[in-house]
């Protein structure tokens, strides 16, 4: 642990550093150090942008949780029924490489402006993202191992449990690292309109005030809310994963 933390802090201070040399190379204050967007974030957190920050950390969670609720059962259902993966696979394979933002229209005109289309994109580019690796790992868990566990008695249910769950957890984790981060991006474009509250509509009403400092800050609590949610994701892979080996 006191490895893990001294590299992460290394590697934090590393970049900093490069950010304070590119604040002194680009001139006219558009790019304010570290110091100073730091500071400036703990002023505003108090002052609204905590509000922000909070809106934002409430749509992604809602999206994540709604999306692997729907991801999982399906992407097991296609992985383990031909029938059904031969039936549904050509509609996903149709859909996944879509932009999921170019639908940004139509999920609003089903859901509103409100929160609930904000939360329905971000959870549509999750949801395929972990459908599909769901349905590979599945399908990947050799058949022996279900037949094994059946011969001994075994239910359906326990079988998905003691076995299929465990087999896909560790790709479910990864791609839900690498969703998360498009679906961060995503959420900060459907957050520059038609809302007022969360960081996408902080950044880009700091930006249209010229107020690159307070821009900074947003950018820079838009960071650390996506290291929350990736730390988070690391804890629950640890927890839920104790049989893979640990890096040394």
């Amino acid at each position: 642990m006191r490895r893990n933390l001294a590299a992460g802090l290394a590697g934090i201070a590393a970049f900093a550093g490069l950010w304070w040399i590119l604040s002194l190379l680009v001139p006219g204050g558009f790019i304010p150090g570290p110091g100073a967007v730091a500071g400036r974030m703990v002023s505003l957190f108090g002052r609204g942008l905590a509000a922000h920050a909070a809106a934002s950390l409430g749509r992604m969670s809602i999206a994540m949780a709604l999306s692997l609720a729907a991801a999982v059962p399906a992407g097991i259902g296609l992985g383990r029924s031909r029938r059904f993966d031969r039936a549904l696979s050509p509609l996903v394979y149709l859909l996944y490489p879509v932009p999921k933002i170019a639908l940004l229209p139509v999920i609003m005109l089903l859901f509103g402006i409100g929160n609930g289309a904000r939360v329905a994109i971000v959870a549509l580019v999750l949801f395929f993202q972990l459908l599909v690796s769901t349905r590979d790992a599945a399908r990947a868990v050799p058949a022996a191992y279900l037949l094994s566990l059946r011969s001994l008695g075994a239910s359906r249910s326990q079988a998905l449990r003691f076995v299929l769950v465990p087999a896909l957890l560790p790709s479910l984790f990864s791609s839900l690292r690498i969703g998360t981060g498009t679906a961060l991006a995503v959420l900060f474009f459907s957050e520059t309109f038609g809302t007022r509250v969360g960081l996408g509509y902080f950044v880009m009403e700091s930006w249209m005030r010229i107020s690159y400092l307070d821009m900074g800050a947003g950018i820079l609590c838009l960071g650390l809310l996506g290291l929350a949610l990736f730390a988070a994701i690391d804890i629950l892979h640890a927890r839920l994963c104790r049989w893979e080996p640990v890096p040394t």
